[in-house]
């Protein structure tokens, strides 16, 4: 090949390349796709992703296959993914227990958001503050009041160590300057189930979850942990409203992809979350959950988890939060 011929394959190459790269965009997926979701079957990130998985797969047309990888807060599905190919087959189903997670852990074998390519934010539900039906609390000011008179003697119960409930409910005592003993439980049946037989007072919930006891008068809502009222709780105010601004502990759930996944990819997956969250079907579905559509694009995604991070890692330090 003389020189002429060969500068004339070299400018023509990066075009080939994206050529291929284009067609290569334009036959995903061409087989089934992996949706890794953190938490066992039944609780609201499964059912929350399986909403997803199954509209989504409508869309694509090709089988979303759900695959729980319980176990450290969602670390084990992450990790999976982190290391997974970048080429949209291998999805994350997340939720900001994955944040969370990052904020109390001094090390991990992913880096968030860096090991991932962030799609968007499907859905969220509020954080609440919540009073067993059976205790004679009907607001906030009453708990206040109790938790002074004998500081450290009333407890509230979450769902675990570092979770969505437990920041709530030291961002709320730190606003409020109480101190509550927090009681952790390995998930919302046993913690429900102390709370309603009266051996625990207190607990930091988010609506997902609590709906069932919520509607059968089992506990009953005291303020919410974020910067809007609940939609399902419309006269319990906020912190803010009360005039004790917290961060926002209410969950969110969203669609991330192994870093290095083609933008031109990650735009289209997130184009097509985005028209799922907004189907009235989807928000019938979500409602059972107490969730409502919230979807962001990958560009606010990703810079809500980097301030979250650093937000919450903040409140980690402050108040001693350290994994189990």
């Amino acid at each position: 090949m003389n020189a002429i011929a060969t500068r004339r394959a070299l400018l023509a190459a990066p075009g080939l390349l994206v050529a291929a790269r284009s067609d290569a965009q334009s036959t995903w997926p061409d087989r089934p796709i992996r949706l890794l979701i953190g938490f066992p079957p039944g609780g609201p990130t499964d059912f929350i992703g399986r909403v997803a998985a199954n509209g989504l797969q409508a869309a694509w047309g090709q089988t979303v296959v759900v695959e729980n990888r319980a176990g450290a807060a969602s670390a084990v599905a992450a990790e999976v993914v982190s290391r997974a190919a970048p080429d949209g087959h291998t999805l994350f189903f997340a939720s900001n227990s994955v944040v969370l997670n990052g904020a109390i852990h001094p090390s991990l074998p992913y880096a968030l958001p860096e090991s991932f390519a962030p799609v968007g934010s499907f859905c969220s539900a509020p954080n609440v503050f919540w009073c067993a039906a059976n205790q004679p609390w009907r607001d906030l000011a009453s708990v206040v009041s109790a938790a002074r008179a004998q500081p450290g003697a009333l407890a509230y119960g979450t769902t675990g160590v570092g979770g969505t409930g437990h920041f709530g409910g030291e961002t709320l005592c730190g606003a409020l300057g109480i101190s509550l003993s927090h009681v952790p439980y390995r998930g919302t049946a046993p913690l429900m189930q102390d709370v309603i037989g009266g051996r625990v007072p207190l607990l930091a919930h988010g609506m997902a979850g609590a709906v069932g006891p919520y509607q059968a008068g089992q506990i009953r809502p005291l303020v919410v942990l974020g910067p809007k009222r609940a939609p399902e709780l419309p006269d319990v105010p906020t912190m803010a409203e009360l005039g004790h601004p917290v961060p926002d502990s209410g969950v969110w759930f969203g669609l991330m992809a192994p870093a290095g996944t083609p933008p031109e990819l990650v735009a289209r997956m997130a184009r097509d979350l985005e028209a799922l969250s907004k189907t009235d079907d989807t928000r019938t579905k979500l409602a059972t959950q107490a969730a409502v559509p919230d979807f962001v694009g990958p560009q606010v995604f990703t810079g809500r988890i980097r301030t979250e991070l650093a937000t919450w890692r903040e409140v980690a330090r402050r108040v001693g939060i350290r994994p189990e």
